[in-house]
């Protein structure tokens, strides 16, 4: 074995990323490059020879000659050591609800982390919440083409959007997601949005109302006081809705 076989011990192990600080990578090391070797030559060649592609400190994506691997699963790797979740526009397009292309794919941490762009087009947008929140996410083990990856489900997804309207770039889709929702995930949606913020089930009962959806028992109780924005990010004061004081 030799340091050439790196990427594709990578590849066969289906693990997307080499990161220099993990487990996965100690491991690899250990069974395909001979004593001597430094791993910052060894992969300053395989960059030269195409083999893996460098995207952060210490963080190589392994390239597959056959076919391109998903942004998705390289996001999820990057963090496949650490409590994490991808959600909202990326997670829903996971789940088939939107077709859009996704340029910034959102993963929940607990601790700070810069963006990682993987390439021209894709960006990694690491976001925060309290441990225990993450730990609690609706989320669950999957695979894209091979590779492990850790998605919200789509109740946990929506939930994250209207909690967090900035972590969504198609927030404008929502009210499309929800009709696909049956009506016992729109109410599993409620309880997690109004375990977030109140405002976040103002967003989701203005939203239900508008698809003529019945509402969940938790949402027709709510009394909002205050009013907020659909989307803060756009602060279009357009569409009042009086019940749910909501912008629209």
């Amino acid at each position: 074995m030799s340091c050439s076989d790196l990427a594709d011990w990578s590849l066969r192990h289906r693990i997307a990323v080499l990161d220099l600080g993990s487990a996965s990578f100690r491991r690899a090391w250990s069974e395909t490059v001979p004593a001597g070797y430094r791993p910052g030559v060894c992969l300053s060649r395989l960059v030269a020879a195409g083999r893996v592609r460098r995207i952060g400190r210490g963080l190589y994506v392994a390239i597959d000659p056959v076919r391109e691997t998903q942004p998705i699963a390289i996001a999820s790797g990057v963090f496949s050591e650490v409590p994490h979740s991808v959600t909202t526009d990326a997670a829903l397009a996971h789940h088939g609800l939107i077709d859009q292309p996704i340029g910034e794919i959102t993963v929940v941490l607990s601790r700070v982390r810069r963006p990682i762009r993987i390439d021209q087009m894709t960006v990694i947008r690491p976001v925060t919440l309290d441990e225990q929140r993450v730990l609690a996410a609706d989320a669950y083990e999957t695979t894209a083409d091979g590779f492990a990856i850790r998605v919200a489900t789509r109740e946990q997804a929506v939930a994250d959007a209207l909690a967090e309207p900035r972590w969504m770039r198609y927030g404008d889709l929502l009210p499309e997601v929800l009709t696909a929702f049956t009506d016992e995930e729109a109410a599993r949606t409620a309880s997690r949005v109004l375990d977030r913020t109140t405002a976040a089930g103002q967003r989701l009962g203005y939203l239900l109302e508008g698809a003529g959806r019945p509402l969940p028992s938790a949402l027709a109780e709510l009394r909002p006081v205050r009013a907020v924005y659909l989307r803060p990010q756009k602060q279009a004061r357009g569409h009042y809705s009086t019940r749910w004081r909501v912008y629209g």
